[in-house]
């Protein structure tokens, strides 16, 4: 008996402890062995799909990031400037997991076996250089010590003087640093202005300049404003006086007898005449929103005396003279032959007007936007050519109890009120009716015949200058 039991718990020991060591055997088939590490990091009963990621994270690499104090950034990101073999890695990962050995378990419970990965990355350099060229630090004007400075003309800007010599940027520290970023995996860089940006001292090139450009600023310096009749306005600044600087035919700077720059007259006379061809509306078509509802166009005619007319001559004459002398007001209104003087189309001619519709044969007067008047009334006659022609004008004078001559006529009126010429509103006693057709074969020598109630309302209260819109 204790002959079987010797045999039996020896033997039930060699089975437990093989079956142990061969259950461990099939257990790490799939899992880390004990005491295992890969990277420093320990992976013992791991599965061994862990190690792909131990070994994906040696893949890992930072972006880089350059900013200003002005909040532009410049951002490189890690995996346009790093490059690596991703095969290299793979079959890191399977070497790893080829090397295990299960049977070895029991081995490990003691000793400490480690894997050891690092994947090899490398800087792109001349794709950083490309991408650091291609930013807006490329476009910014760079330090060098022979920098100076530069007179420069555009036609949009004029003459202007281009500095050269300040707050310069150090492009080569600059890059330097980015790389010496890059190379240590990434990271960010404030671009302050202490460290990489910089001025150049002055140099003999750069006094000279300076003193030209003194001396041309004295010209192109002047500053005004126009300040129009009919509302707007227009700038004279160094990039209109750089067009009024006299030249020769290559563009070049003409001098006077004592070294300095000056204007030139004929462009001084050439702008105000560009001037008024712009703005002036005197020989222009004018527009008139009528009652009837149509917007109707009154072209210029030698009837037309209402509009805005610079006096060229004159005016540029005033304006160089100021120019000359250097005395710039801060505004000025142009030397005119004739304005507008209650306003124009753009503001309903002030609100304040009188409408003469020929074809409708009927007048109106608008007082503040207001309708003050509506009368009918007979016109120039159609037949025999004495039509009343359409125009912009105005009320030139008013009179009382006159006597209106011509070759066939000696008319007595109580109201006379010029418009244009010798065409005016006035009463017509010798009328019994208006309106109508009236005018094609019975009508006026060109003057507005009104009834006698509503030009005498009128009359009373029209001001002398009050627009007179006269169409078909």
């Amino acid at each position: 008996m204790k002959k079987a039991i010797a045999i039996i718990i020896p033997t039930l020991l060699a089975i437990i402890v093989l079956g142990g060591y061969f259950f461990g055997v099939f257990y790490y088939r799939a899992w880390f062995c004990p005491n295992t590490y890969i990277n420093g990091v320990k992976v013992s009963g791991q599965p061994y799909s862990f190690a792909e990621n131990i070994v994906g994270s040696e893949l890992v690499i930072n972006n880089i990031s350059i900013k200003k104090s002005t909040g532009e950034e410049l951002f490189i990101p890690g995996d346009e400037i790093y490059v690596y073999d991703a095969n290299d890695a793979l079959y890191a990962y399977k070497s790893i997991i080829d090397s295990e050995n299960p049977f070895l378990w029991p081995y490990y419970l003691f000793n400490k076996h480690e894997y050891v990965y690092r994947t090899e990355i490398r800087l792109d350099e001349d794709k950083l250089k490309s991408i650091v060229e291609d930013s807006f630090f490329a476009s910014e004007e760079k330090y060098d010590e022979d920098n100076s400075a530069e007179i420069k003309y555009t036609k949009e800007d004029g003459y202007v003087l281009i500095d050269h010599t300040n707050n310069l940027l150090d492009y080569d520290l600059l890059t330097e640093d980015i790389r010496e970023l890059a190379l240590n995996n990434g990271g960010s860089i404030t671009v302050d202005d202490e460290k990489y940006y910089k001025d150049v001292n002055h140099n003999k090139e750069y006094e000279e300049v300076v003193k030209e450009w003194k001396k041309l600023e004295k010209v192109i310096g002047f500053e005004m404003e126009y300040k129009l009749a009919s509302g707007e306005s227009v700038m004279i600044d160094s990039s209109v006086m750089s067009e009024l600087i006299a030249k020769d035919e290559k563009g070049n700077l003409l001098e006077d007898e004592e070294g300095n720059y000056y204007i030139d007259s004929e462009k001084v006379y050439e702008f105000v005449e560009n001037m008024s061809e712009e703005y002036d509306n005197f020989y222009k078509p004018k527009f008139f929103k009528a009652t009837r509802g149509d917007v109707v166009e009154i072209p210029y005619s030698r009837y037309t005396t209402y509009g805005n007319l610079i006096n060229i001559e004159e005016e540029a004459k005033a304006l160089e003279e100021l120019m000359v002398k250097g005395r710039a007001p801060k505004t000025r209104e142009p030397i005119y032959i004739q304005t507008e003087y209650a306003g124009s189309f753009a503001d309903n001619y002030g609100g304040t007007y009188v409408e003469i519709d020929l074809t409708n044969q009927t007048m109106y007067y608008y007082l503040d936007n207001e309708l003050q008047l509506e009368t009918p009334i007979v016109t120039g006659c159609w037949s025999n050519g004495n039509m009343t022609p359409s125009a912009v004008c105005y009320i030139v004078n008013k009179a009382r109890n006159i006597w209106l001559d011509g070759p066939t006529w000696h008319s007595f009126v109580y109201h006379w009120m010029c418009i244009t010429g010798q065409i005016g509103i006035h009463d017509s006693t010798w009328r019994s009716s208006y309106g109508g057709e009236i005018y094609k074969y019975g009508g006026s020598h060109g003057c507005i015949n009104t009834p006698m109630d509503a030009v005498d309302e009128l009359f009373n209260t029209v001001e002398i200058g009050t627009p007179v819109l006269v169409f078909e």
